[in-house]
C-alpha cells in the first residue's frame, strides 16, 4: 500500500512538472478559471435577464463567427511572424478585456452584443495559445499536456468557486451577481494577460515579418492554401476533421443552451446550475488524473468515438420522465456528468490525435485552418440551432444532436481503422 501511495505520489508530481513555458500557459489560467466557473452556469440566463431572446442567445454567438474567423487567419500568421507571445497577448486584450468589460457594465443587449462579437474574435488568440502549450513537448506527453489543461481548469470547481457563484446570485440576484462576477472576471483576466507578457519568453518565429500588409496576405492565403491541401492529405484527416465539425457545434450549442433547457422544460432552480457543475468538475477530474496520462498515443486512437457515445447518453437520459427519484436535479445531474466526461475525453484524447499528426513548423498554420473548418461547420448549425431551440422545439435540437452524436460516431470509427494503418503521428 505505501509503495502505491509513492508510485502515484511520484507520477503525479511528473505529471504536474511541467516547462515554464506551459507553467505560464497552463496555470496562468487560473486567473481565467476562477471567474468562469462562477459565472459560466448563469452565462445564458444572465444574457436573457439583460434582453436577449431565447433565439438571440444562440444566434448573436454564432453570426459574428465570421469576423472570429479573420481573427484566426490572422493569429495563425501572425504566430508564425510575430512570435506566439505577442500574437496572445494582442488578441487576449482585445477579445477577453473587452468582453469582460462590455459585460461588466451591461445594461441591455446592445452591451451584450457588442461583449459576444468582441469575444468571437478571441479565435485568433488560439494558433498562439495551441503552440505554447505543446512547444518542446515530446508526442507521448501531449495528451498529459491536454488533461493537466483541463484539470487545471476544473482546480477552480474543486476549491467550491460555482458554489459561491450560486451563492452570489441567491443574495444579489442574478442581474446585479452577473455585473459584479464580470467586474471581478476584469480585474484577474487583465493581472492574467500582464502576467504572460512579462514573465513568458519570446519564442521563435518561423518566417519573415512581410515587406508591406499586401504582401502579408498574398503570403498569408498562399500558405493557407497549401496548408488545407496538404491537410486533406493526412491519413484519415476528412472523417476525423468531419466528426470534430459535428462536436465543436454541439459544444458550442449545448454550452449555451443546456441552462436554459435544464431551468426552463425541466424545472430544474437555477441556482441547483452551480452545484451540477460542482459534481461535474470531480467527474472530469477522475478521467483526466487517473485514466487519460495512461493512454499512448496509440490508446487514444483505439478509443476514438467513446466521446460519442458518452455525449448521446448525456442528452438521452433527459428523456427519463420526471417524477420520483428523477426529479429534475438528479436527471440534469447525470445528464450534466455523462457529458463532462465525453468533453473531458474530447479535449484530452482527441485534440492530442490532431497535434501529433502535425509538425512544429506547419502546427500554427494547421490549427488555424482546422479551427476554421469548425467554425464554419458551427455558423452554419449554429445558426440552425438558435432556431430549433427558440422558434420551432427544444426537443428538435435535443434529436438533431442524437443524430450528429451518431453520425461523428461512425466517422471515428472509420478514421481510426485508417490511422493505425499508418505511422499516424509526426516526429518533431
Amino acid at each position: 500500500m505505501i509503495r502505491y501511495f509513492k508510485n502515484l505520489w511520484g507520477s503525479t508530481r511528473d505529471m504536474f512538472a511541467l516547462p515554464q513555458v506551459q507553467i505560464l500557459t497552463i496555470y496562468g489560467g487560473l486567473l481565467w478559471a476562477i471567474p468562469l466557473t462562477m459565472i459560466t452556469p448563469f452565462r445564458s440566463l444572465y444574457l436573457v435577464s439583460l434582453g436577449l431572446s431565447d433565439t438571440e442567445v444562440g444566434l448573436y454567438n454564432f453570426l459574428f463567427i465570421p469576423f472570429g474567423l479573420i481573427g484566426l487567419w490572422v493569429g495563425g500568421y501572425l504566430t508564425d511572424t510575430w512570435g506566439r507571445k505577442k500574437t496572445l497577448f494582442f488578441f487576449d486584450t482585445l477579445s477577453w478585456g473587452s468582453y469582460c468589460f462590455c459585460m461588466t457594465i451591461a445594461s441591455n443587449k446592445w452591451w451584450v452584443i457588442a461583449a459576444l462579437f468582441f469575444m468571437t474574435l478571441n479565435l485568433g488568440s488560439l494558433p498562439a495559445y495551441q503552440c505554447l502549450l505543446i512547444e518542446g513537448v515530446p508526442n507521448s506527453k501531449r495528451g498529459t499536456i491536454y488533461s493537466v489543461l483541463q484539470i487545471t481548469n476544473l482546480s477552480a470547481s474543486f476549491l467550491f468557486f460555482p458554489l459561491l457563484g450560486g451563492y452570489w446570485v441567491a443574495r444579489k440576484g442574478l442581474v446585479t451577481a452577473g455585473h459584479e462576477m464580470f467586474g471581478l472576471f476584469t480585474l484577474l483576466v487583465g493581472m492574467g494577460i500582464l502576467l504572460r507578457l512579462i514573465f513568458l519568453s519570446h519564442s521563435g518565429t518561423f518566417e519573415r515579418i512581410p515587406p508591406t500588409w499586401k504582401h502579408g496576405i498574398k503570403e498569408g492565403w498562399e500558405q493557407y492554401s497549401k496548408t488545407f491541401k496538404d491537410l486533406m492529405k493526412k491519413p484519415g484527416a476528412l472523417p476525423f476533421l468531419s466528426s470534430k465539425v459535428l462536436d465543436e457545434w454541439m459544444l458550442a450549442t449545448w454550452g449555451i443552451y443546456s441552462s436554459l433547457y435544464f431551468v426552463q422544460h425541466l424545472g430544474l432552480t437555477d441556482t441547483y446550475l452551480s452545484l451540477l457543475a460542482q459534481i461535474s468538475a470531480y467527474v472530469s477530474f477522475g478521467l483526466l488524473f487517473f485514466f487519460i496520462p495512461r493512454l499512448s498515443p496509440q490508446g487514444m486512437v483505439k478509443l476514438l468515438g467513446l466521446d460519442q457515445v458518452l455525449g448521446l447518453a448525456a442528452i438521452a437520459v433527459l428523456f427519463i420522465p420526471v417524477g420520483g427519484f428523477w426529479n429534475p436535479l438528479m436527471v440534469c445531474l447525470l445528464s450534466a456528468s455523462l457529458g463532462t466526461l465525453g468533453i473531458s475525453f474530447y479535449n484530452s484524447a482527441s485534440t492530442a490525435v490532431l497535434m501529433n499528426m502535425i509538425s512544429e513548423k506547419e502546427r500554427a498554420k494547421v490549427v488555424a485552418v482546422s479551427i476554421s473548418i469548425f467554425q464554419i461547420g458551427v455558423w452554419i448549425l449554429g445558426s440552425l440551432s438558435a432556431f430549433l431551440y427558440g422558434n420551432l422545439s427544444p426537443i428538435a435540437l435535443l434529436f438533431l444532436m442524437m443524430a450528429a452524436r451518431v453520425i461523428g460516431f461512425f466517422l471515428l470509427r472509420k478514421a481510426k481503422a485508417v490511422l493505425e494503418s499508418t505511422n499516424f503521428y509526426v516526429k518533431d
